[in-house]
């Protein structure tokens, strides 16, 4: 295991991660409330401002707003996260361990082994649970330009990726926030002070993963049920991630590299690649 790094050691149970919480339940509670407020106000702001050049006219319609709402996402996210931390730091908080902000003692191939594994994992979890519903997953795949699939819905934010594909410039633009935005600032409110709290009460760690695992994918109530079942498996494994490595950079990087590899795929076949 010297190859990937000490935190390799130890095999798959070995447990890294030791909550920290001096400010107590009720403050991590409000800080999160106000993390969520906070980022989703400051993104519906940047949503209105980018509106009318998203919209190339079209300012009316939902593929605007959804294509605006992407481009807020990264400013967005940043100013929250440093509101996490700032969060994190108060009430005699170290915001540093508070928020697990602990860096992995890891390879370049022990971080390579950590990614692909969890990028195998949820493969072999979506497959499963597509061949186990016998679910067709032409249901869940928009058309080339984004356009719903005859069933109903891919997902407001799917569709607009596949739309997006068609567009390099825009494309390019928006999908920092799909890959760097979006997972920085979830994993801060889902696994960051608010997790350390209910870990620290008698959830303990594994009922924390599971309680924030269903808040997240509950956030996303207006992706079709079958993303909803994948985002609750996700948050699942990312917990285990923490638990495991101690650091929340973990389950930001996996978050990120799916977020990123999915975009960039859907970008290849579709309109951007060869």
């Amino acid at each position: 295991m010297s190859r990937l790094g000490g935190d390799f050691a130890g095999g798959w149970l070995r447990r890294l991660y030791w909550p920290e919480n001096p400010a107590g339940l009720v403050y991590a509670l409000a800080a999160a409330a106000l993390l969520l407020i906070a980022y989703q106000g400051l993104a519906a702001l940047l949503t209105a401002m980018a509106l009318p050049l998203a919209g190339g006219g079209d300012t009316g319609s939902m593929r605007a707003m959804v294509r605006a709402n992407l481009a807020s996402i990264l400013p967005a996210a940043l100013a929250a996260s440093a509101l996490a931390w700032w969060l994190a730091g108060r009430r005699g908080g170290d915001a540093a361990r508070v928020l697990a902000f602990r860096r992995p003692d890891l390879t370049g191939s022990g971080w390579l082994v950590l990614v692909i594994g969890f990028m195998l994992a949820m493969y072999v979890a979506m497959m499963a649970l597509v061949l186990a519903l016998a679910i067709d997953l032409a249901q869940y795949t928009p058309g080339p330009d984004g356009q719903s699939p005859p069933q109903g819905s891919a997902g407001e934010v799917k569709e607009a990726v596949f739309d997006l594909a068609n567009e390099p410039r825009l494309f390019l633009l928006i999908f920092p926030s799909i890959a760097i935005g979006a997972p920085l600032i979830e994993e801060l409110i889902f696994r960051g002070q608010l997790f350390a709290a209910l870990s620290r009460t008698r959830l303990g760690v594994s009922g924390t993963t599971v309680v924030s695992s269903a808040s997240w994918a509950l956030l996303h109530m207006t992706e079709p049920w079958l993303m909803i079942g994948m985002i609750f498996i996700m948050g699942l494994l990312l917990g285990y991630l923490l638990y495991r490595f101690g650091s929340i950079w973990v389950p930001i990087l996996c978050h990120a590299v799916w977020n990123g590899a999915y975009a960039l795929l859907v970008f290849a076949n579709l309109g951007g690649g060869p």
